[in-house]
């Protein structure tokens, strides 16, 4: 068995105060004690590799630490600034202390996915890593043998649901790539979706999109109205950005 406290020595940098050793964690930055928090120095161990070893970060993937209640919480780094929709955590991944048996927690970490609509977890505990898969509306558990193994559902996940090619192909005028878009990311307030209409020369901002027909009916951001605004299809010149 490989020994946490060898690993920390090895890969945390480390540095003294006031007669104490500390880390600081590569996300947050704030100092975190080596001795008297072992579920966080597990959580740092975790964050070490996916920063210096995975090489997936930051290019592929951007992680989130202490959000929504979640321990870590891994995303898709999007490619093209236009396109940042409101996005779930590829994977959400929950840390515990060396010595905690994992099964204890299996309900916890199906909650947290369910609750952020996440089709992958993971719980650690430096030696033991439990994968959690969604399939249809249960969870399919493995045991993982190594933490690069990580590597592999990470790289499986981010091509799962890869809009972009669609995105743009809405920038460039394709009415289909457009509705199949704000189908997915207009129907509510969370993103903001800018566009174009053709003999119109200022540009749109809207949300709450629905289609009937050929006509798109769309709230302009920032107004009421008691009529919802709309055009046709035809009408359709092309996508600027959806942004969170």
């Amino acid at each position: 068995m490989t020994d946490l406290k060898r690993e920390i020595t090895t890969k945390l940098s480390r540095y003294q105060k006031d007669y104490q050793e500390y880390t600081k964690c590569l996300i947050r930055g704030i100092q975190i004690p080596i001795k008297g928090r072992p579920e966080e120095l597990v959580r740092q161990i975790f964050i070490h590799f996916i920063i210096k070893e995975s090489g997936l970060f930051p290019d592929i993937i951007n992680i989130a630490v202490e959000a929504n209640n979640h321990d870590i919480e891994i995303y898709k780094n999007q490619k093209n600034d236009n396109f940042r929709p409101h996005q779930s955590p590829l994977i959400i991944v929950e840390v515990k202390r060396e010595d905690v048996n994992l099964k204890n927690h299996y309900n916890q970490i199906q909650r947290y996915l369910k609750n952020s609509c996440c089709d992958m977890g993971i719980l650690y505990n430096y030696h033991e890593i439990i994968a959690f898969s969604r399939k249809d509306d249960r969870f399919e558990v493995n045991h993982l043998k190594s933490i690069r193994d990580i590597q592999t559902l990470i790289l499986k996940s981010n091509n799962a649901h890869d809009d972009l090619l669609e995105f743009e192909k809405a920038q460039n005028g394709n009415f289909d790539s457009f509705a199949y878009l704000i189908s997915k990311y207009g129907k509510y307030t969370t993103n903001t979706v800018v566009f174009k209409v053709k003999q119109q020369k200022s540009e749109i901002a809207g949300y709450l999109f629905n289609m009937q027909g050929n006509k798109v009916y769309y709230d302009v951001c920032g107004k009421n109205s008691e009529k919802q605004p709309s055009f046709d299809s035809q009408d359709f010149e092309k996508l600027i950005s959806i942004v969170y």
